[in-house]
């Protein structure tokens, strides 16, 4: 909510084990005689306030890098949706120590599921350099496999509804299941029926599907009893999760943008920029893995105009979780 979320871990992305580190290039090998060498320290120590210049040796140099890396915070794993352009630098901080931190995403196709590297170059302040390889996991984006889900359900006051009607899905998804629990046929209105798709592996991608109750005289007056009356697929958003600490709230801790209180499983972060791009209020509900959230906050600087979407934790374990460093359908609700 304030510039603060600057040096948020949030980003949503966790740290490989691996660690690429660049070695300065030692000194030529060629073979001097004594006395050219005496030489040469003599006139580099003219040359040096501090006397003779000495090639670091390889583990000073790793030992150098390494410390170097310790100063940037938020290079890790990740994984996204195939399709997604993602800011691989976003949510990644560093100190004074740290000129500049680079991503190489040359090697990899976000277009296509898969394991990728990304390699970050860390530049620092006195010219030494850093660099870190983590993988990036594509994963198939599910909704792409399922069909049937097209088009506006209606159903008569007190009629029938088989979720499963008309749809069909490829190998990508290994089953369907659809939460009816909402609907109330008796009713008049419009509701949410949530669909979760399982990947052979596993995984579970949620999207909803919108069935409107029908009646004479309610549809006439536009009288609706269902929770909301209009659904939008707002697209695949980067989650990450924030804590009510000084280290992502700064002077703020205990406040909301909007005055709300942190509510954990209710409150939400989008950046003013985004908000006002699409349009967003404070108040609205964002559906999220069948989840519905409230918009009571706003991102700080590393958020802006992006679609991400911070979530409030009260836990350390839930704030560094994979359950939230990586992308999700989000759907607005009114």
């Amino acid at each position: 909510m304030n510039i603060w979320k600057n040096m948020h871990r949030t980003a949503v992305f966790a740290l490989a084990a691996s660690v690429w580190l660049s070695t300065p290039a030692a000194a030529a090998g060629s073979r001097e005689k004594p006395a050219d060498r005496k030489a040469a320290e003599r006139a580099a120590a003219a040359q040096s306030p501090t006397g003779p210049v000495r090639a670091a040796s390889a583990a000073e140099s790793a030992e150098d890098a390494e410390g170097l890396a310790g100063h940037v915070s938020g290079i890790r794993d990740f994984s996204l949706i195939e399709g997604m352009n993602p800011d691989l630098t976003a949510g990644i901080s560093w100190d004074d120590s740290v000129k500049n931190v680079a991503a190489d995403a040359s090697g990899a196709d976000f277009t296509t599921a898969g394991s990728y590297p990304v390699t970050y170059t860390i530049q620092g302040a006195d010219g030494t350099e850093a660099r870190k390889t983590i993988t990036a996991t594509v994963r198939p984006d599910l909704e792409h496999y399922l069909y049937g889900m097209e088009g506006k359900v209606e159903i008569p006051l007190n009629g029938t509804f088989d979720p499963m009607e008309h749809l069909v899905w490829e190998d990508e998804i290994s089953s369907v299941t659809a939460d009816t629990s909402t609907l109330d046929t008796s009713k008049p209105g419009d509701y949410l029926i949530t669909y979760t798709l399982t990947a052979p592996d596993g995984r579970q991608q949620k999207t909803v599907r919108q069935v409107t109750v029908t009646d004479g005289d309610a549809a006439e007056s536009g009288t609706s009893s269902g929770v909301y009356s209009t659904v939008t697929d707002l697209g695949l958003w980067r989650l990450t999760a924030y804590m009510d600490t000084p280290a992502d709230q700064g002077p703020y801790v205990g406040q909301t943008a909007s005055g709300a209180p942190l509510t954990a499983g209710r409150t939400v972060a989008v950046s003013a920029a985004t908000c006002s791009r699409l349009g967003l209020q404070f108040g609205d509900r964002l559906m999220i893995d069948g989840h519905i959230y409230v918009l009571e906050d706003h991102g700080g600087s590393p958020m802006e105009n992006q679609n991400w979407v911070d979530i409030y934790v009260d836990n350390e374990a839930d704030e560094y979780s994979d359950q939230f460093n990586r992308y999700s359908e989000v759907y607005l609700l009114r």
